[in-house]
C-alpha cells in the first residue's frame, strides 16, 4: 500500500490541486479553506452543519463565515424549508476559483498524458478505474 501512496500524492498534487500559487494568493486560513472545500463538495449547507462538520462552535463558524462573506466567497440566506435555519453556499467568485483549479489540473494531466504511449495510457486508465471502483466500495462500508 505504501508503494501506491507516493505516486498517488504526486498525481494529486501535480494535477488534482491545480496551481498551488493560486491557493497561496487567496490569503485565507486553513479553516476558511476547509469551509470552501466542503461547500464546493456539498453545494449548500446549514451553517450549523458546517460548524459540526468542522468540529467548531456555531459562534466560531459565524466569525469564519463573516470573513469569507467579506471576501465575497460565500453567501448566507434563509432556508426555504425552515425559517429558523440559515444556509450558506459559495458565490460565483469562489466557484470560479474551483473551476480555474480544475481546468489547470486538467491541462497538466493532458500534458502529462501526451507523453505516454497508447499502451501506457490504457494501463493508467485501467489502473485508475480499478482504484475508483475500490474507493466506491469503501464508501458503502
Amino acid at each position: 500500500m505504501n508503494d501506491m501512496w507516493e505516486p498517488y500524492m504526486k498525481v494529486i498534487h501535480g494535477a488534482g490541486l491545480g496551481d498551488i500559487e493560486e491557493w497561496v494568493k487567496l490569503d485565507i486560513s486553513m479553516t476558511q479553506m476547509k469551509v470552501l472545500m466542503l461547500l464546493n463538495k456539498e453545494k449548500e449547507m446549514k451553517v450549523s452543519d458546517v460548524a459540526e462538520a468542522l468540529h467548531t462552535s456555531l459562534s466560531n463558524m459565524t466569525g469564519i463565515l463573516d470573513r469569507l462573506e467579506g471576501m465575497q466567497f460565500v453567501e448566507r440566506f434563509p432556508s426555504p424549508i425552515d425559517r429558523r435555519s440559515v444556509l450558506v453556499r459559495l458565490t460565483d467568485k469562489a466557484n470560479q476559483i474551483f473551476i480555474n483549479l480544475l481546468a489547470s489540473g486538467h491541462e497538466k494531466l493532458q500534458q502529462a498524458a501526451a507523453t505516454l504511449t497508447e499502451e501506457e495510457k490504457t494501463i493508467v486508465k485501467d489502473g485508475l478505474r480499478l482504484l475508483a471502483n475500490a474507493l466506491d466500495k469503501t464508501k458503502k462500508v
